[in-house]
């Protein structure tokens, strides 16, 4: 079984296992049947810490993730043209983070942007992955 990796930039407590590549995230997502959740970011945005060290570790937030997603950490200042193309799907985005939601074949679902508001993060994941809202 492979390492854990931790986010890049920021520490999320060691909620998640974090991808920094589109095909190895592509890829893992396929193998393990999981939608896949982009933190698109940089490492001197504030709210791109706020969701990785305080919404993504959130106790309602960690479970839906661990058991519907994989993780892929991609930096908007040298984006894979997947991601780019993945990021136009937000309407209105404007301010980082984006956080993009996919499905495991690499097709845009849902997204946010901005800063993550837990309970509205929560219900996104609770519709896609079909688990019952808590």
């Amino acid at each position: 079984m492979q390492p854990h990796r931790p986010h890049p930039h920021f520490n999320d407590q060691g909620t998640l296992d974090w991808h920094t590549r589109w095909d190895e995230a592509l890829a893992s997502a396929q193998r393990e049947q999981k939608h896949i959740f982009i933190e698109f970011g940089r490492e001197q945005c504030g709210q791109c810490r706020a969701l990785v060290q305080g919404v993504v570790p959130h106790p309602q937030i960690a479970p839906l993730l661990q058991a519907g997603f994989v993780a892929l950490a991609s930096d908007c200042d040298d984006a894979e043209a997947p991601v780019e193309i993945l990021a136009g799907h937000l309407e209105d985005a404007y301010m980082l983070p984006f956080v993009i939601l996919a499905d495991s074949n690499g097709k845009f679902v849902d997204g946010l942007s901005g800063a993550v508001n837990p309970l509205t993060l929560k219900r996104k994941l609770e519709k896609l992955t079909g688990a019952a809202p808590q």
